[in-house]
């Protein structure tokens, strides 16, 4: 089913929360290339959500801005795009962590922040990667680094020589760039503090502060993979 293709992710963005308190979120259509299968429109989709007790005060057709697959029988990228009362949204939330497989947009943001680990190990052992030489994998391929920094991911990591110390390199990058760093393996940075911003429920917040979709590049749904972001 196409909602099982929106992998899960505790994600989401501070500035996905508007002024007027309203979240935009979305839910893809359920096309397919290449084979007929049962579309929700914009006012189904609005359904959905109002059923839930939330309030929708608009509801479009758009597509993700991502290069997706369009290999037959990967999903198209059209989605259902709403904007709703954020407390609504966060009171949903609580309910149902499943969110009704909706996800925030964040796809209007100009900004976003992809990560790799750095290649350090514990005692010592791999080779750090530094910022400036990882940034260059971007800027090689055209993608312009607006700021960079170095973070963690969050994780406990089992304590042994030769394990993975957590420890990532983090850029800023333009959100239209991102379908071309994921492809030079950068995935999209998530922290824990954003999810808390939109309520989020106590009992996910001990999940990972970053998660990735999972994507096998042997696999047509692999190479098309759409992060669910909320």
């Amino acid at each position: 089913m196409i909602r099982k293709f929106l992998v899960v992710s505790l994600v989401a963005f501070c500035g996905a929360v508007l002024a007027n308190e309203t979240i935009s979120v979305y839910q893809l259509d359920g096309s397919i290339h290449c084979q007929a299968a049962e579309v929700t429109t914009p006012a189904q989709a609005a359904d959905i959500l109002k059923q839930a007790d939330v309030k929708v005060i608009s509801s479009a057709s758009r597509s993700v801005p991502f290069s997706v697959s369009s290999a037959c029988g990967t999903p198209t990228g059209k989605a259902n795009v709403l904007v709703v009362d954020a407390g609504d949204w966060k009171k949903m939330l609580r309910k149902r962590p499943d969110a009704h497989g909706f996800g925030v947009w964040v796809f209007d943001r100009s900004a976003v922040e992809v990560y790799k680990y750095d290649g350090s190990l514990q005692c010592d052992r791999g080779k750090e990667i530094s910022l400036q030489d990882m940034a260059g994998e971007l800027t090689e391929n055209g993608i312009g680094v607006k700021a960079s920094r170095k973070g963690s991911d969050g994780r406990m990591h089992i304590t042994m020589c030769g394990a993975s110390t957590g420890r990532l390199n983090v850029y800023s990058i333009a959100t239209e760039s991102l379908p071309r760093a994921r492809e030079l393996g950068f995935e999209l940075l998530v922290t824990r503090q954003m999810t808390n911003e939109i309520g989020v429920p106590s009992v996910n917040r001990r999940a990972p502060a970053l998660s990735r979709t999972p994507r096998d590049p042997k696999t047509a749904a692999g190479r098309g993979a759409i992060p669910k972001l909320w």
